[in-house]
């Protein structure tokens, strides 16, 4: 209810843009009692609290949405027409954004946080423990000793997870590289597909102009020279539609292969066991591969002369030109196949290459971090150094003769303090550089999906062509209802509303002078 009366104010100035008024006056100068009127009826028992709930649920979803899209302009940049720039630093910062949620978090674990603030505690308590002896001289350096020692294990720890990311990149990198190469030699032999059905038209269309070459050579009295010409183009058509589903083979073979390439060197050892086969089942499964490759080409060579040989009736050209045409439409089939299933094995490897590139760039991000770590062990080993030359030097006696007791501790705990501040930032860059590796290794893992063997289910991630082209279609078609609109029927409405506005204010102006004058009707 109250955001309904927020909204009056507004309603009002709508209204009176449009004309209206709670009279029907045009001046809009009762303002006033028309919000004094909506005041009275929101608040009496007339109005249903089922319809007040869904207005203002309406009007908060739309303040909502309006409230987002501002917010969205408000973050493209006005100077970048497009939105590339803007995508890109989403990208870094998606990038930045698991090392900020580890930087966030404890780092340090109890053994460690224990471990420093033990040292820190030794290297102070012998001013204290043991005044005017040698054990301060051994405590301080000891405890920053022991400190730079946790440095130094952080850097090799970053450095391990480090070379384990960059080692997974590699090879992932590799098999991106192989199903490259693959995916090119599908591409190869894909090539023949467009002259075959190239070369099956022009049979198809060489059939059809036989009968008039005949004729014209005078070619009816050579049986033989005769059925010879009538027989070529057919029987070219013919070879090239099974030169087509070779190439259709041929493309399959290097497109699954590209597709899973990867497969079981990237999965997981649970997973090993559902591809696994033995050498007979290999055996067998090679052995019925080559059986169906054979049935596949006697099934792209016999369809097309034993339906013109059926259809074409008792003409020998007719039947030539069925069968020419049914090979012609044979092979462009067997092409529109091809392009099918290398349009597949492009989109399983380009998301190969995607996932090795995400995990190359997780790999390098924990070298940015890595690369503070060895800065790090250095000014710890500098303090721990710096604390043995400390405790060595002469003045020790003097600040202990000035300051007593605290500003000894002070000095001989400065360095190790310094020292256990350094290990903990190792520390957390140590905690980056294994979640980057982490973060490369469930990348890499995306490379053992079994695209092939999905074979277009709902959690297929690889392109469908036939969905794709139903899906572009679809856009195409309302991207033009959107255009078609916008440019023509919104203007249309535009006027229309126009026109009727005008007519309705010309007929309230009539009706009001026809009051005025005291017509002999209105009385």
């Amino acid at each position: 209810m109250s955001k309904l009366i927020q909204r009056l104010p507004s309603l009002r100035r709508r209204l009176r843009n449009d004309g209206y008024s709670s009279s029907g006056s045009l001046n809009g100068d009762d303002g006033g009692d028309y919000d004094n009127n909506i005041m009275a009826s929101s608040s009496s028992s007339s109005l249903d609290n089922a319809t007040t709930r869904r207005t203002a649920s309406k009007s908060t979803a739309k303040y909502e949405k309006q409230r987002q899209i501002e917010q969205q302009e408000e973050a493209t940049n006005p100077d970048d027409p497009t939105p590339i720039a803007t995508t890109l630093k989403t990208l870094e910062r998606d990038m930045s954004l698991l090392d900020n949620l580890v930087s966030s978090k404890i780092t340090l674990s109890k053994t460690e946080f224990s471990l420093l603030f033990g040292a820190i505690v030794t290297s102070g308590m012998g001013p204290i423990a043991f005044p005017g002896t040698s054990v301060t001289e051994l405590l301080a350096p000891a405890a920053a000793a022991f400190t730079a020692s946790i440095t130094i294990g952080s850097e090799y720890l970053g450095r391990v997870a480090v070379a384990d990311g960059k080692e997974i990149a590699a090879n992932t990198i590799q098999c991106a590289a192989e199903a490259e190469a693959l995916l090119a030699s599908a591409e190869r032999v894909k090539a023949i597909t467009p002259l075959c059905v190239g070369v099956g038209a022009t049979c198809a269309s060489f059939a059809l102009l036989t009968p008039t070459i005949v004729e014209s050579l005078r070619l009816s009295g050579s049986v033989q020279l005769m059925t010879e010409l009538y027989l070529l183009c057919p029987l070219v058509s013919v070879l090239a539609a099974a030169v087509a589903n070779l190439a259709l083979e041929e493309t399959r073979e290097f497109a699954g292969r590209a597709i899973n390439v990867g497969v079981r060197r990237f999965a997981k050892s649970g997973n090993v066991g559902r591809t696994w086969m033995s050498t007979s089942e290999q055996i067998v499964k090679g052995s019925k591969l080559k059986t169906d490759r054979w049935w596949s080409f006697a099934w792209s060579v016999l369809p097309a002369p034993i339906i013109g040989s059926i259809v074409g009736g008792p003409n020998l050209s007719t039947k030539c030109i069925v069968v020419a045409a049914l090979a012609a439409a044979q092979s462009a089939y067997f092409l529109a196949l091809c392009e099918g299933v290398v349009a597949r094995a492009t989109d399983a490897v380009a998301l190969k290459a995607r996932s090795a590139a995400v995990c190359d760039t997780y790999a390098n991000q924990g070298a940015r971090n890595s690369a503070i770590l060895p800065f790090t062990s250095a000014l710890s080993a500098f303090c721990a150094a710096a604390t043995a030359a400390t405790v060595e030097l002469p003045f020790i006696d003097t600040v202990s003769t000035l300051y007593g007791t605290f500003g000894e501790v002070v000095v001989v705990s400065t360095f190790p303090i310094l020292s256990s501040a350094f290990a903990a930032a190792a520390a957390v860059s140590k905690a980056r550089c294994e979640v980057d590796a982490e973060a490369a290794c469930q990348a890499a893992s995306t490379l053992a999906l079994e695209y092939d063997g999905m074979n277009g289910s709902g959690d297929d991630p690889v392109l469908r062509p036939f969905l794709a082209v139903r899906e572009l279609i679809s856009l195409a078609v309302k991207g033009g209802w959107r255009s078609v609109r916008k440019g023509f029927i919104n203007p249309l409405n535009s006027l229309w509303q126009l026109s009727r506005r005008a007519m309705w204010r010309l007929r309230r102006k009539n009706n009001g002078n026809r009051w005025i004058t005291g017509d002999e009707d209105m009385a």
